[in-house]
């Protein structure tokens, strides 16, 4: 058997936790006007613009220098606007040009919100997972659960998106990110208050798989704002056209949702948001009554009055740095690149979440300087089935650690383009481990969100982040290979044994790892990390053992196992084991000793297989040491170091997220004091355990 290498080309609330569908508190609430429209009496209404006055205000928007949409979209735009005039177009920096916008008050039955969520770009089921069908398609074949929708792709002519997807996959997909952000983000004070805050949109073809177009306006920030005025709004299954209300007649007044709003046509909607400005203005022009059942009745309709509209940054227009070459090819690009920008306030992405938007944009963005390919970009992102292309690369592509060693192997090259998009996007002036760590560990994982419960995925993702990535895969050549069979992992195992030469009964050894040591150990790490005999050190790792242990990273310890015979063996046998589905071989030092043995225990705790594992390298590496307070002193030195680091990674991270604004303004004084006090009082304490350095 030979193998064959793969050659690759504001919350106001005083209970955060209070329910935004619960009863409004007993009080009277007030209408906020929100438009010069009054009714014969002079009291503030709505009225939905006719479509004459919007043709006419679309002429003359579109005449805008930097509006690039078609005078439908226009049109569109401007019969979903509350009072359309007095546009002005202003323009907002990207990494690849410029994006025009216009602000205006728009009703929130007319938009809706984006069918993907990157804050939640952690937790999705992606198409790349090859349980993927089985885990997300109920019987009658409708999707289910936390799907990862495909990636928005550039209309080609005009400032639009284009989502493509069965029409059951991005309905639900946009109702689940409406519930999801309702319940993590909730915002208490829409509906006793309008939304003051604007939300930014961009228009979008959801292109239905074996249906019809269909034109959309998008949030791309603002999710929780919009999600949070649906809630307030209740409307009567009757108010729908007449093929939708069987589906709601068992809820007398539902809450609105996406779905219901992306299932009707646009004239549809108008006719829906008519009919709840009616509803409520006629339930307030009634008599106030004295009891609190009318009490309630009037501040469920002055809720839903104020929740109808919002304030809205359009996205209208693109400018690319080189339109000659992109056009507006990357428009796509450049709206996703608004996200991290726009969530650094008290709602800041998860790491894992943010991530994963920063993954996609460096993928995106090595793309578009030449250095990924389609199937390469397709591979690594994942949102698609990527059976095809793994069988392109002789792959299987139900191995799923096999699409982990191509993403690991692609994100490892040492690559100027693929560089320079890194730099950019971590805003860093040298591309370290840690990033092409951060990268390669969200797209690995988007093979596993089916089989993995929430709980290993997160631990799996610790100590991937930790580093998945080591110095000598960047430094030296190393190649995929089609290892799809036990045979193939055995035959990589006598290649790479063949690679360290080792010589005697002691297998002392005489070579270095290389191109087929790092090819197993990739796939090794893989193992251990999903199969939970590896994970990021912990400080009580030392209690299983009762000794010390290395504590450095994933990639660092598996690097070191390439070095050892007996490390090659027990990742090759782990890269089977896994596969299988079987417990994992562990490694331990048998007291008193300084052997290494491998052991079969599957009750073994993951606490204790990596602690073991931890233990036998620094043995291997450094021999036995005799457990000192000094020792345990310098382990917790040296892990506050680490943090320390990483504190400050995170700290220039924020810092270049702050430095795009132009003019940032500076931070409320409740925000920063905390964080200040703590770093000085550290530095305080630091300082007085510091000797004077007398060369000074």
């Amino acid at each position: 058997m030979t193998i064959n290498s793969i050659v690759l080309a504001g919350n106001s609330a005083d209970d955060p936790s209070d329910d935004l569908e619960a009863e409004p508190v007993e009080a009277p609430l007030q209408v906020v006007p929100v438009a010069t429209t009054t009714t014969a009496v002079g009291t503030p209404t709505l009225r939905v613009v006719d479509p004459r006055s919007a043709a006419k205000a679309a002429t003359e928007l579109g005449a805008l220098k930097g509006v690039d949409l078609d005078p439908d979209t226009l049109r569109r735009l401007l019969m979903c606007c509350v009072e359309p005039d007095g546009f002005r177009v202003t323009r907002y920096r990207t990494g690849t040009g410029w994006l025009s916008i216009i602000e205006t008050r728009q009703f929130v039955t007319l938009f809706t919100l984006t069918p993907s969520n990157d804050r939640l770009g952690d937790q999705l089921i992606y198409a790349a997972d090859p349980s993927f069908d089985a885990k997300t398609v109920k019987t009658d074949g409708r999707r289910i659960g936390h799907i990862a929708v495909p990636m928005p792709e550039s209309d080609g002519m005009y400032a639009k998106l284009v989502y493509t997807a069965t029409k059951d996959t991005l309905l639900e997909a946009t109702d689940r990110n409406c519930q999801a952000v309702r319940k993590d983000n909730p915002q208490h004070d829409i509906g006793p208050d309008i939304i003051h805050r604007s939300l930014t949109t961009v228009f979008t073809t959801l292109r239905y798989t074996g249906g019809s177009n269909e034109l959309e306006q998008v949030s791309v920030d603002g999710n929780s704002r919009l999600a949070s005025a649906y809630a307030q709004i209740k409307i009567d299954p009757r108010w729908l056209p007449q093929r939708l209300r069987k589906q709601y007649e068992d809820d007398e007044r539902p809450t609105l949702l996406p779905s219901m709003l992306m299932d009707c046509d646009l004239n549809e909607r108008r006719d829906l948001t008519r009919k709840i400005i009616k509803a409520n203005e006629d339930r307030l022009a009634l008599p106030v009554g004295k009891s609190l059942k009318d009490l309630k009745e009037r501040n469920r309709a002055v809720c839903a009055l104020n929740a109808l509209t919002a304030p809205v940054q359009v996205i209208v227009g693109y400018e690319d740095d080189d339109p000659e070459t992109h056009g507006v090819t990357r428009f796509a690009s450049a709206v996703r690149s608004l996200l991290v920008r726009m969530n650094v306030g008290v709602k800041t992405f998860d790491t894992g979440a943010q991530n994963a938007v920063m993954a996609e944009e460096i993928v995106l963005a090595a793309q578009q300087s030449g250095h990924f390919d389609e199937d390469q970009v397709e591979l690594l992102i994942g949102r698609e089935d990527v059976s095809e292309v793994m069988e392109a690369y002789g792959l299987d592509p139900d191995l799923r650690d096999l699409r982990a060693m191509m993403v690991i192997s692609l994100c490892s090259v040492n690559s100027a383009k693929l560089n320079k998009a890194m730099r950019e996007k971590f805003g860093k002036r040298k591309v370290m481990l840690s990033h092409r760590s951060a990268v390669a560990s969200e797209l690995v994982l988007r093979s596993y969100g089916a089989v993995m419960s929430s709980n290993d995925l997160e631990r799996s993702r610790t100590a991937l982040n930790s580093g998945c990535i080591w110095q000598s895969l960047v430094d030296h050549p190393w190649r995929p290979a089609m290892i799809n069979d036990d045979d193939s992992v055995d035959l990589v195992l006598k290649l790479a044994l063949k690679e360290l030469a080792p010589v005697g009964d002691k297998e002392v050894v005489t070579g270095e790892p290389s191109r087929y040591a790092r090819l197993l150990g990739v796939l090794g790490m893989v193992a251990l990390v999903i199969g939970g005999g590896l994970t990021s050190p912990k400080g009580s790792s030392e209690k299983e053992v009762d000794d010390l242990i290395d504590r450095s990273s994933v990639a660092s310890i598996v690097d070191k196992l390439t070095t050892f015979p007996w490390g090659l063996r027990m990742l090759a046998e782990n890269i089977k084991r896994n596969r299988a589905g079987t417990s994992l071989l562990g490694i331990r030092v048998p007291d008193g000793t300084t052997d290494i043995e491998t052991f079969d225990d599957a009750t073994a705790s993951v606490t204790a297989r990596d602690a073991r594992l931890r233990h036998a390298v620094r043995i291997a590496v450094q021999g036995s040491a005799e457990k000192t307070a000094a020792s345990a002193e310098e382990n917790a030195f040296n892990e506050l170091c680490r943090k320390i680091v990483h504190a400050d990674e995170a700290f220039q991270n924020y810092r270049a997220i702050r430095s795009q604004n132009p003019s940032p303004e500076l931070m409320p004084f409740h925000q920063t004091d905390g964080p200040i006090k703590k770093l000085e009082v550290m530095a305080k304490a630091l300082n007085r355990m510091t000797a004077e350095d007398h060369e000074q």
